[in-house]
């Protein structure tokens, strides 16, 4: 699993492109099973307040975890979703997160 430092970093590197509206960062995927290889990717759900951009937050979870990216030379897929939405729906990739992710 990916170590405390760098679980750190991506939250403070999402922290700081949104604000106060970042409620909850999750891992989920091969790293939060414990069983990513060397060149996994790494899968975050990110919880926002408010409706989401889709374009524009995306861009935003892209831009601030580049850096991350080419030091870690793997790729990191963050995908923003609406806290509410998240909460209120049991879509399958939400149940997945829900049953399996880590809190960042």
């Amino acid at each position: 699993m990916l170590s405390d430092d760098i679980l750190r970093r991506i939250r403070t590197s999402l922290a700081e492109a949104f604000g106060q509206r970042l409620q909850k960062v999750i891992l989920y995927g091969s790293e939060a099973r414990e069983q990513a290889e060397p060149d996994s990717d790494i899968d975050l759900l990110v919880l926002l307040e408010g409706p989401i951009d889709d374009h524009d937050d995306s861009w935003a979870c892209i831009n601030c975890l580049y850096p991350l990216v080419l030091e870690l030379e793997r790729p990191i897929h963050a995908k923003p979703v609406d806290v509410n939405v998240y909460d209120a729906q049991e879509w399958p990739l939400y149940q997945n997160v829900k049953q399996q992710g880590i809190a960042v």
